[in-house]
């Protein structure tokens, strides 16, 4: 398998197909991985891939064995910011961490005066985002903010002079996203900043053939803007090229192992490329040597059968981390149909041991850092101390259950998925843990759970 090497600067950026279809169908707002294929003796591993753009991640085979993965980097540029940081060290200080869900993501809203309002769109209360939020949420214990954004619906679109399209972030969204990283960042916290939801229209990031151009240039666009802008922020800004790019409205949406969800994890792989090749380029501050996420098809971690990440031009090792959403098992965690289960049971249990057994084997043994970007447990009618019990487990997990290549304890960072809402417990979705009206916890005890977990209590 070889893909394409994408290199394109801020100057090519614009040069893209001009469209490639109409939107795709609308979808839930709040967009989760569903249960990953069952894993058994005859997983895939890691091959040696050696292509020109030789990654971390891909398959060669069906038997299970051990194999070197070649992760290829060229030389720091002269007077790049670097602070010497072990990637162990490095995801061991993210600790765990909390997600701004259903915020600067919020999509398809009509009806609002300011383009600002889509902050609180989604949000009870229509709640906008304030530093005593964040100061909760540090006090609590957890040490990362995943903030995830839509940029398309903040974009203006024009034209260069060979008609291709150019895509600029508006000031006063990148101002506002700005404001928000501050006060995560003047806390201490890490901070992620993503892609989120601009994979659910065609005319932005899909992953087929005929979208592959047009999604290559916005991804490098958006990318060239915001490394620009948090260039000089230290490592405690993190960037995660996309969120969760899928075959969005079709049958394979969920699904990575069917022939059609594999080719788009191929293209995946260069919308990957894409988006880092246009962070190394941004070659001021710390864009050269900072930490950057990589999704898989749909987040789910099974993608990685098809998954090569990219080539790091930065010049740094394991500055590329692997970016998971494992809301295992999706019957605990999520499922609200008859097959839905309350109580944290053994078999709930082994369903955690599997993922953190796939992590370690496929990742973190090999140098690879790894981060659960997202995960968490709905609220139903009377699961309050099983989920409490789940998180505790997945956590410990999480802190003690995977190795490096030299055999170090690896933790893995855990950012927990927090949409704001408990309304409805019989439609599920309710992945609320901070009360932003009131600035409190919903559940105390929860989030109580897994700080303490994290810790080791």
């Amino acid at each position: 398998m070889r893909i394409k090497t994408v290199l394109l600067s801020a100057l090519l950026a614009g040069m893209l197909l001009q469209g490639c279809g109409q939107m795709a169908e609308n979808v839930p707002v709040q967009t989760v991985e569903t249960k990953g294929v069952e894993v058994d003796s005859a997983l895939k591993t890691i091959s040696d891939m050696k292509t020109e753009t030789t990654g971390s991640m891909a398959v060669d085979g069906e038997a299970e064995k051990e194999t070197e993965t070649e992760v290829r980097t060229q030389e720091p540029a002269a007077g790049q910011k670097d602070d010497g940081v072990r990637w162990q060290d490095f995801v061991a200080n993210m600790g765990m961490g909390w997600n701004l869900g259903n915020t600067f993501d919020a999509i398809d809203c009509s009806g609002l005066a300011d383009e600002l309002d889509y902050e609180g769109a989604w949000l009870p209360g229509k709640t906008r985002t304030t530093k005593e939020m964040i100061s909760l949420v540090k006090e609590q214990g957890f040490q990362t903010v995943r903030i995830p954004v839509s940029w398309h619906n903040h974009v203006d679109i024009t034209t260069d002079e060979n008609g291709n399209k150019v895509y600029t972030i508006r000031e006063a969204w990148m101002n506002r996203v700005k404001e928000v990283v501050d006060y995560c960042y003047g806390e201490g916290l890490y901070v992620i900043i993503n892609i989120h939801h601009d994979d659910k229209d065609r005319n932005f990031i899909y992953p087929t053939e005929e979208c592959r151009e047009q999604s290559v240039s916005y991804i490098t666009q958006i990318w060239t803007q915001v490394a620009t802008v948090f260039a000089e922020y230290d490592h405690h800004v993190i960037y995660e090229v996309f969120n969760e790019v899928r075959l969005a409205g079709t049958e394979d949406e969920w699904t990575p192992d069917t022939p059609n969800a594999k080719a788009a994890q191929r293209i995946i792989n260069e919308y990957a490329q894409a988006g880092v090749d246009a962070i190394r380029s941004v070659d001021t501050g710390y864009n050269a040597s900072r930490f950057i996420m990589c999704t898989g098809y749909a987040g789910n971690m099974y993608a990685y059968k098809e998954q090569v990440l990219p080539v790091d031009k930065g010049g740094y090792a394991s500055r590329i981390i692997v970016s998971i959403h494992p809301y295992s098992p999706y019957t605990f965690c999520m499922d609200v149909s008859e097959n839905g289960k309350s109580v944290y049971d053994t078999t709930v249990q082994k369903d955690v041991d599997e993922v953190f057994r796939v992590i370690n084997r496929q990742w973190t043994s090999r140098d690879i850092p790894v981060v659960i970007s997202e995960w968490g447990t709905i609220l139903r009618e009377d699961n309050e101390e099983s989920r409490r019990e789940h998180a505790s487990y997945y956590v410990r997990q999480a802190v003690t259950a995977c190795r490096d290549s030299a055999g170090g304890t690896v933790r893995v960072p855990c950012i927990l998925w927090d949409n704001g809402s408990i309304a409805d417990v019989t439609k599920g979705d309710t992945f609320g843990y901070l009360d932003r009206q009131n600035v409190t916890w919903f559940d105390q005890g929860y989030v109580d759970a897994v700080i303490n977990a994290s810790k080791g209590d």
